[in-house]
């Protein structure tokens, strides 16, 4: 009975020993989790996401002088701020010319060497000619929402 009573002792007295040190960290169910969603998105949870839309980008994929298939992408760009959203919006024709000069290039050679498109990998060069166009940090991230590959008939 001793021992029992020494054993429960011991637990009792590790977790408050470890409630304190989580408290004292704050992690766990004692942290701030308003900081960890600001850490994980970059924005604060209050805050809206802003996104601006852009047309679909039609891509043909030419095989000899014929059509052979087109591509079409749906984007969203997001804004990092109210200022970038509508720095966005007035590049948007820029960025659609950007966009579509990189995907002629890059769509034929990529299905060349893969069957499918890699969504990931467009929108990381899709990314990256946002950032030369608009500036760094204008766009925050770009959002493929959709990809349809339509073989000719």
């Amino acid at each position: 009975m001793k021992k029992i009573v020494i054993a429960v002792a011991v637990i009792l007295m590790l977790a408050g020993g470890t409630i304190s040190v989580l408290k004292w960290l704050g992690i766990g169910p004692f942290g701030d989790g308003d900081a960890v969603e600001i850490e994980a998105t970059g924005t604060t949870p209050g805050e809206p996401l802003r996104f601006v839309t852009m047309d679909v980008l039609v891509i043909p994929i030419f095989q000899g002088d014929k059509v052979a298939a087109t591509v079409q992408i749906q984007l969203k760009l997001e804004a990092a701020s109210v200022e970038n959203e509508s720095e966005i919006a007035r590049l948007l024709p820029r960025l659609s010319d950007a966009f579509l000069s990189e995907l002629y290039g890059f769509i034929p050679r990529h299905l060349r060497k893969e069957e499918r498109l890699d969504v990931a990998l467009i929108k990381d060069r899709l990314q990256l000619v946002g950032d030369k166009v608009a500036g760094p940090g204008v766009i925050k991230s770009v959002l493929v929402q959709a990809v349809l590959e339509n073989p000719s008939r």
